[in-house]
């Protein structure tokens, strides 16, 4: 499942708080929910707005052409459903070709004109067929794309239990709004939706300033206020434990870069962990003495800019998904301000979708 693997390719580390000693939220009353059933994945994030995707069924013989739906709606009373799809396009079709959309066997008539690629077919369903597809949501369904000579087929196998976690999250069940169990309530009670926090960016030194190496005179005494920050975060599921050194058959740690950040505080970086197909470098603000407790960011950074910091790991899989983070510098604190993933690996390179589990305005 796309949880599990998020977590094993990157630990999630939360924001820093306005003390460089303790970590603290984003102000929100929205957390985030993820889940996954069969062949569907639903990402519900800070602001309320839910993104559910089916995929096709790898449980099968036939020899099924990667095709996925999106389902997004967003918190509040009356908010629509808006549904897309992404078809595979091996063959180079042409858009002169029109996809049909069939549900249980019948025609619900041509999909919106499809935005085609080299290798993909991307459209939105029309106001009737989103009905139509709702309404057959809380039983078996057979989700189709056919033109002429093609074939696609979208697997129903925990759509229902998804879009009923929707229905959970944003406080519909028992509505009349509801997409699985309505009711007869009115929506007056729901979830509300959250505004994006903004997040303003201060830029900083892109370079570092400084370099420690292991044998260096401070490097011991910075690398263990690291350590012990990293343990006092996240205790038994410490994932900065270095490379590894065949020599002497055993863990260790490299250089320790250093970078400017402002209101004397510093960024420190260091190689945290190396897999087969992903790396994680720890992030951690400290004083610019270099004295004192640090605070960590995250232990699976791959890049960072003026003022920003990115994670980006692969998960393996037919196509290659991806997760995605990003922390901001706003003078005082990293604010965690993205996180999401492209879905399942299922033969779409770089995955199909972004579903956000954190979302933000940053100016």
């Amino acid at each position: 499942m796309v949880v599990m693997v998020m977590k094993q390719i990157a630990q999630i580390s939360f924001f820093l708080g306005s003390s460089i000693l303790a970590p603290v939220s984003l102000a929100q009353n929205i957390q985030p929910m993820v889940f996954s059933h069969g062949e569907w994945e639903i990402a519900c994030s800070n602001i309320g707005t839910c993104r559910a995707a089916g995929f096709q069924s790898e449980n099968t013989d036939e020899d099924l052409q990667p095709a996925s739906i999106l389902i997004t709606r967003k918190a509040g009373e009356r908010q629509p459903v808006k549904i897309e799809y992404l078809l595979s396009n091996d063959e180079e079709l042409s858009i002169k070709d029109p996809i049909r959309l069939w549900l249980n066997g019948q025609d619900y008539g041509v999909v919106s004109s499809p935005k085609n690629t080299e290798e993909l077919l991307s459209g939105e369903f029309n106001g009737k067929q989103v009905q139509a597809l709702l309404k057959l949501a809380n039983q078996n369904v057979k989700i189709e794309f056919k033109n002429k000579t093609e074939h696609w087929i979208v697997s129903d196998a925990g759509m229902t239990a998804v879009l009923l976690k929707m229905d959970d999250f944003q406080k519909r069940i028992g509505t009349i709004g509801a997409l699985i169990r309505k009711g007869t309530k009115n929506e007056t009670g729901i979830l509300k939706p959250q505004p994006k926090t903004i997040v303003k960016r201060v830029k900083t030194d892109e370079k570092e300033y400084l370099t420690l190496a292991p044998h260096s005179p401070q490097y011991n005494s910075v690398l263990s206020s690291l350590k012990t920050a990293k343990t006092k975060q996240n205790g038994a599921d410490d994932n900065c434990e270095g490379t590894y050194d065949s020599d002497q058959d055993g863990y260790n740690f490299g250089n320790i870069q250093l970078y400017k950040l402002s209101h004397q505080r510093v960024l420190a970086t260091m190689l945290c962990w190396r897999g087969a197909y992903n790396a994680g470098y720890g992030a951690w603000v400290l004083n610019e003495s270099l004295q004192g407790p640090a605070v960590l960011v995250t232990d699976s950074m791959t890049d960072l800019s003026s003022g920003e910091l990115y994670a980006s790991h692969k998960g393996r899989g037919l196509g290659d998904c991806w997760s995605h983070e990003q922390w901001i510098w706003n003078g005082q604190n990293f604010i965690h301000t993205e996180e999401g993933w492209t879905g399942v690996c299922k033969g779409f390179v770089g995955g199909a979708w972004s579903l956000e589990k954190i979302e933000t305005d940053v100016r």
